[in-house]
């Protein structure tokens, strides 16, 4: 793969994996509703596989590492902060902030190599189920997780 942000693109998946896992694991923390836990728990899953299926990525593709530094600290601050947020507007923030991500996640996935599709439909997927549950909550739907539960492996 070689486009002008490619580098940049592949940081940011390492930044967002790094972030997300703070964020929800944060939230779930703080959370009282043992319901709303086990959600937040459940993204905080899918945050930690996607970041070690990334690290194994660049690992047996050669890429260069850069630790995203400060992401943890602002993810766990933030995810204090939404913990605590009504949850409609815990899920409205949600869903808004998966949009830029998306954004880069397709293009890497679009720009892929053949031998690295499957990693990046992995994680492109893995950025909309976590908006497809916040969409899911905001309906009040009774199955939100199941985007997010099809990609745990």
């Amino acid at each position: 793969m070689n486009y002008k942000q490619y580098q940049k693109d592949l940081h940011r998946i390492h930044k967002s994996e790094i972030y997300g896992a703070a964020v929800f694991d944060a939230a779930q923390r703080i959370t009282w509703s043992q319901a709303k836990k086990a959600k937040w728990q459940l993204l905080y899953e899918l945050e930690v596989q996607t970041l070690a299926l990334f690290l194994k990525h660049m690992e047996e593709s050669g890429q260069p590492l850069i630790e995203p530094r400060g992401w943890w600290l602002r993810g766990y601050l933030e995810g204090i902060v939404l913990g605590v947020l009504p949850w409609r507007f815990a899920m409205r923030l949600l869903a808004d902030g998966t949009e830029t991500y998306q954004r880069t996640f397709a293009r890497l996935k679009k720009h892929s190599l053949a031998e690295h599709r499957t990693f990046f439909d992995y994680v492109y997927a893995h950025e909309k189920a976590i908006k497809a549950f916040a969409l899911r909550e905001l309906a009040e739907k009774e199955d939100s997780t199941l985007a997010v539960e099809a990609l745990l492996r």
